[in-house]
């Protein structure tokens, strides 16, 4: 009997079925993220050299101000 392939994971599906994955940082490089054409955000990366020396506060603030400019990015690219 064949074993089956593995399924490719969420991300990689997404990233198969949506060509493209407009991506954007917050002022300081704390976090980037990822948003589909329609603004989704499918993708968050966290700078681990600065997240120990932030608050939670500072760090969720980040995480608003670049997902602000990713969907914003989106938006201009993709004429929504």
């Amino acid at each position: 009997m064949e074993k089956e392939p593995e399924s490719p994971p969420p991300l990689a599906r997404r990233r198969q079925h949506e060509q493209r994955i407009t991506v954007a940082q917050d002022d300081w490089g704390l976090v980037e993220v990822g948003v589909t054409r329609g603004g989704e955000l499918v993708e968050v990366a966290i700078n681990t050299a600065l997240v120990d020396h932030v608050r939670p506060v500072d760090l969720a603030e980040a995480m608003l101000q670049a997902a602000r400019a990713a969907q914003h990015r989106a938006s201009d690219l993709h004429g929504g």
